[in-house]
């Protein structure tokens, strides 16, 4: 059973339709007072006014905190938590998103791997084989797609972890996005001929590097031996 605080609070997506429904009566309600406004009483439309500000107050104060909230919601609750990003070693756009996601994550709370190399690993844990997403291995758990992509920027540093509010969107909306570009990045950014080589600073946080630190050896040997069971996320969000 869901915790005692509202079911609204547990589906971002019903929390975003709630305050775009009250927008949507605000406005509507706007647009009978100016249609009738020939016709109404003074008081109605007085009535009217205040029942309006009132709807795009609330919707607008919804969708703060709804904004601001999001991030936090879908980090790992557990601060020692590892999370490892899995990313095409060849393309373009994978490459500059870890240079990214490193530069403003001071806390280095990420660590990297191209999928390339580490094929057994996604084998091991059940994810795809194809280069078609990325992959985010946090715990037990692995994240494919739009939301590998946003519970990344949710561990970074603001102003860019803000960036992961979009996750409130329907699933089905950001994965259609995150395949479209998916599908062209090659022809729209390019890829390498080889998987990049980290500098020295790069290679603590990269698999295959005796630079990685003790806990985050550990994570990747407890995941590689199957002394920690990954499983893919079951997303159950509206």
């Amino acid at each position: 059973p869901l915790p005692t605080k509202s079911i609204i609070f547990y589906f971002p997506s019903l929390r975003l339709l709630t305050a775009c429904c009250f927008v949507a009566i605000a406005f509507s309600g706007a647009y009978i007072t100016l249609l009738y406004s020939n016709k109404a009483t003074f008081l109605f439309k007085k009535m009217a006014i205040k029942l309006k500000t009132f709807l795009l107050t609330y919707a607008l104060v919804s969708m703060v905190r709804l904004l601001m909230s999001e991030p936090s919601r879908i980090t790992p609750e557990d601060p020692t938590t590892r999370s490892l990003l899995m990313y095409d070693g060849v393309c373009n756009l994978c490459n500059g998103f870890v240079n990214f996601v490193a530069d403003h994550d001071k806390n280095r709370k990420v660590i990297f791997g191209s999928q390339q190399e580490n094929m057994e690993l996604l084998e091991k844990i059940g994810a795809p084989t194809d280069l078609s997403t990325l992959i985010l291995v946090q715990g037990d758990t692995f994240y494919l797609y739009s939301a590998a992509a946003l519970r990344t920027f949710a561990l970074l540093d603001q102003p860019y972890r803000s960036l992961a509010a979009a996750h409130v969107l329907p699933e089905w909306i950001r994965d259609a996005g995150y395949k479209l570009v998916a599908r062209h990045r090659y022809r729209v950014f390019g890829r390498s001929e080889t998987c990049r080589t980290p500098d020295p600073d790069f290679k603590s946080r990269f698999l295959g590097y005796d630079a990685l630190n003790d806990e985050d050896n550990k994570f990747v040997q407890d995941v590689m031996t199957g002394g920690l069971q990954v499983t893919k996320s079951d997303n159950n969000e509206l």
